[in-house]
């Protein structure tokens, strides 16, 4: 039973949608207008950060590795075993206008985990 390499992929999946929610929040209005707005900016970026990779590392320590371990024993590791949680919290936030936000970050930190998890063991078994 091979877990990938699942190392290189926790840390793509956080900075790739760190960084994509950070965009997401300057093109949504957060775009500074002053000095001032600049430091807001700068302090507001730093919280986001230590709360966004606190609340990903808990996350992941607690549901996505015991997961992952339980889909690479037991399943053929398909991307619907791996967006089937974060989906349970996406869909009632639809409905009641809940933390959307959360849902979605921990849905694609989850696929482009398995993206990356088995691609460079894909790449190596076909050649």
């Amino acid at each position: 039973m091979s877990l990938g390499r699942w190392d290189d992929a926790i840390l793509k999946s956080l900075l790739f949608v760190g960084i994509g929610i950070a965009v997401w929040a300057l093109f949504t209005g957060l775009a500074p207008s002053s000095v001032n707005d600049l430091l807001g900016l700068v302090v507001t970026f730093l919280l986001y950060v230590g709360v966004y990779l606190f609340i990903s590392i808990v996350g992941w320590l607690v549901i996505g590795f015991p997961l992952h371990f339980l889909i690479s024993k037991y399943t053929n590791r398909s991307y619907l075993y791996y967006a089937a949680i974060p989906m349970a919290f996406v869909l009632p936030s639809l409905f009641y206008k809940g933390s959307l936000l959360f849902g979605l970050a921990a849905l694609f930190q989850a696929l482009i985990f398995r993206f990356y998890v088995y691609k460079k063991i894909h790449q190596t078994d076909q050649t």
